[in-house]
């Protein structure tokens, strides 16, 4: 996996692993939530949001951050939305030869799931060549390109090479994240320009699980349980 898009086909995907419910606070961040509604639009009825895949060898079922399943087809396929690091510890994720990702795929591949992994930066800049790059995936899949019509005017997303670890931390250190998606400003909010930030401003009030380490999990200013293993002992 050295550049974006990656795209992971099994050897077998006629008998995929069905998903055992969807999760009751699924992970969700802004780039997620835009994303949707393009994937809803070029796929709509097929995309799904927090379903729970289980692995018999995890205490947790995995939940790809979009999932679209085609039962016509038996297509289903793993949509993963790649950052470089953390929010708010600032340690680097989905870096080149990542173990963690790496099994995570693997085990996919394995039980007859599609893997598509699209980095942070091409969903928020390219969302429909991102969903070009989906349809192209069930095209070539399915041998229909029928469903290729739609994205006649989109763009061919342009590939970016996958970070390393060390490169991860130096983007971590200029905020990369952050100017590429500042927080939005609510109505009627002025921009305080260059008033120095306060505390809050410059350290959200996120945690990690206790119990299966998920995170960063935003505090919401409420009552709040984990949306990978629904963990409530923390609030």
């Amino acid at each position: 996996m050295e550049r974006f898009p990656t795209v992971l086909i099994p050897s077998d995907w006629s008998a995929a692993v069905e998903p055992i419910g969807v999760h009751v606070q699924p992970r969700r961040g802004r780039s997620e939530a835009a994303f949707e509604q393009e994937l809803c639009r070029y796929f709509p009825g097929k995309i799904h949001a927090g379903l729970m895949v289980p692995n018999p060898e995890r205490p947790q079922p995995y939940v790809p951050d979009f999932a679209y399943i085609d039962p016509a087809t038996n297509l289903h396929i793993d949509i993963e939305i790649d950052e470089p690091y953390t929010h708010d510890t600032r340690l680097p994720l989905h870096y080149r030869d990542c173990p963690k990702d790496e099994l995570r795929n693997q085990w996919f591949l394995a039980n007859g799931w599609i893997v598509i992994r699209l980095s942070e930066a091409q969903v928020i800049k390219s969302p429909a060549s991102c969903c070009k790059v989906i349809a192209s995936t069930i095209a070539t899949l399915t041998q229909d390109s029928t469903i290729m019509t739609a994205f006649r005017q989109v763009p061919t997303l342009k590939p970016q090479p996958r970070w390393t670890f060390d490169q991860a931390q130096q983007m971590a250190a200029r905020g990369d994240r952050e100017q590429l998606m500042p927080e939005p400003i609510a109505p009627g909010q002025r921009k305080r320009g260059n008033a120095v930030p306060t505390r809050r401003d410059r350290v959200p009030l996120t945690f990690f699980c206790p119990e299966c380490g998920e995170g960063p999990i935003r505090w919401q200013g409420h009552y709040i349980c984990c949306p990978n293993c629904s963990n409530a002992g923390f609030a």
